[in-house]
């Protein structure tokens, strides 16, 4: 599957705890490898002259704080600037970080100081995923971005594309992607012991989603630069409790709903596991949602071409919401009887993945489990050893083993995501999708949002 540069917009602008009985902790496997196709990054060869990592943060407030902590608590890492439009999450992080030079527009942060920067972390509401990360790749920066890894599908192939052209470590922030638990499924579903997969169900049971009355517009605080905040999304006036500094995944300008934010989790050991490339179709049996919201339960189908590890008519399905897949044909994880219907003994978040001699339970975020139990009573799992996913990012910018989440993985990750999230926004629609041409198409609405528009003055190159 080949993907290709797509040109810039033109003027025009074309629009849990679970039983782990055989969860061996401990062991120190060796890592895993990614799918081939994700595999295409170049050996960094400009590490840090100093030896040092100077690091910048984009978002230093809420999972900016904890992202930022986790990076600079490397013994290598030293924090040169922040940026923030919010003042006083700007305070916070400057107390911890005195020495660091303080920013509220991230494009005068690069104006100003670009070169005493080596990379940045990118923690910001999804819609400034792409313009923060595509403006510090163009400088020449590492790149450590929160999932999902961008707002737009067109943005998700952009960047990709950009982080093999700048030659720069990259890394999305899934962090369970490093986890042990997550590794070690991995390894087990590629052993085989389950046979080739037929079919994996995920879910979640969070409702990113609103179907309320519309936001009441309110004065913007004091220290909120709320221009800045909108950055390339439509203008709207500031409604307290709705959008900054939480609240904003729900609504279709900013977040990506439950899908994005939940499933880049989730899924993400499916596509490794399984090696999965960009799907071929994807439908909704969601009920249609809110013009600017996401619909509080979705269900989504997505058919892919067979890989090694599964079967020719292999599929996926997403669940949200408090939806579950019917598992009456399952075997019991908890021991008791399976009624029709009824998720006996399911995590509130996981995958199941039926195979053709078994099953794998993987919750959300817990170790495999192998059913039917009395099956597998003599298998032991052997663990894969986990790391620090953001340490791993700060050792391969200085120079050590490439990162496993960086863009030429999580790029195609993201868009085949993004596409669940444009589906279901179009229940009922068997939309196709044509990865090479970038497009959908048999739906031309559904096409029109795989790349929106950027409001002016907020236009990046590249985007």
């Amino acid at each position: 599957m080949s993907f290709p540069i797509v040109p810039p917009r033109s003027a025009t602008r074309r629009v849990a705890d679970t039983d782990r009985r055989r969860f061996l902790i401990g062991s120190t496997a060796s890592g895993l490898a990614l799918p081939a196709w994700a595999n295409r990054v170049h050996a960094i060869d400009t590490q840090p002259s100093s030896g040092r990592l100077r690091l910048a943060g984009i978002g230093v407030g809420g999972k900016g704080a904890s992202d930022l902590a986790e990076l600079s608590s490397h013994d290598r890492v030293d924090v040169v600037a922040l940026c923030d439009i919010d003042a006083g999450r700007l305070h916070a992080a400057a107390e911890k970080h005195p020495g660091a030079r303080r920013f509220t527009d991230f494009r005068q942060m690069f104006d100003q100081v670009s070169d005493d920067i080596d990379a940045v972390h990118v923690s910001t509401p999804d819609h400034t995923h792409a313009p923060a990360a595509m403006t510090a790749m163009k400088r020449g920066k590492h790149v450590y971005c929160q999932k999902p890894l961008t707002h737009d599908v067109f943005e998700a192939r952009q960047l990709r594309l950009a982080a093999a052209e700048q030659n720069v470590v990259t890394q999305m922030g899934t962090q369970v992607h490093s986890h042990t638990a997550y590794r070690t499924a991995v390894k087990l579903v590629r052993s085989g012991v389950i046979g080739k997969v037929r079919e994996v169900h995920s879910w979640c049971d969070k409702a990113w989603g609103y179907n309320g009355p519309a936001p009441i517009a309110s004065p913007v605080p004091e220290g909120i630069a709320w221009d800045l905040w909108l950055g390339t999304a439509p203008e709207r006036p500031y409604a307290a409790g709705q959008y900054h500094p939480s609240n904003w995944r729900r609504w279709y300008d900013f977040g990506c709903g439950t899908m994005g934010d939940m499933s880049i989790h989730i899924l993400d050991p499916v596509f490794t596991a399984l090696e999965l490339t960009a799907p071929l179709s994807v439908i909704s049996s969601s009920s249609e949602p809110p013009a600017e919201s996401y619909g509080l339960q979705n269900q989504t189908r997505f058919v892919f071409p067979p890989t090694p590890h599964t079967t020719q008519d292999f599929v996926l399905t997403w669940s949200d919401g408090g939806l579950k897949p019917d598992v009456s044909s399952w075997p019991s994880v908890d021991g008791q009887s399976r009624g029709s219907g009824k998720a006996d003994g399911l995590p509130k978040q996981g995958s199941m993945f039926v195979g053709e001699k078994g099953y794998v339970l993987l919750p959300h975020i817990g170790g495999p489990i192998l059913l039917p139990a009395a099956d597998f009573a003599n298998f032991e799992i052997e663990a894969v050893e986990g790391a620090s996913h953001y340490h791993r990012f700060v050792d391969a910018c200085l120079g050590g083993e490439p990162t496993t989440a960086h863009f030429g993985y999580a790029g195609p990750l993201t868009e085949a995501v993004l596409l669940g999230v444009i589906a279901n926004r179009f229940p009922g629609n068997s939309l196709a999708w044509n990865a090479d041409e970038l497009t959908i198409p048999n739906h031309a609405a559904a096409a029109a949002l795989l790349r929106r528009p950027y409001r002016a003055g907020f236009e990046v190159e590249g985007l």
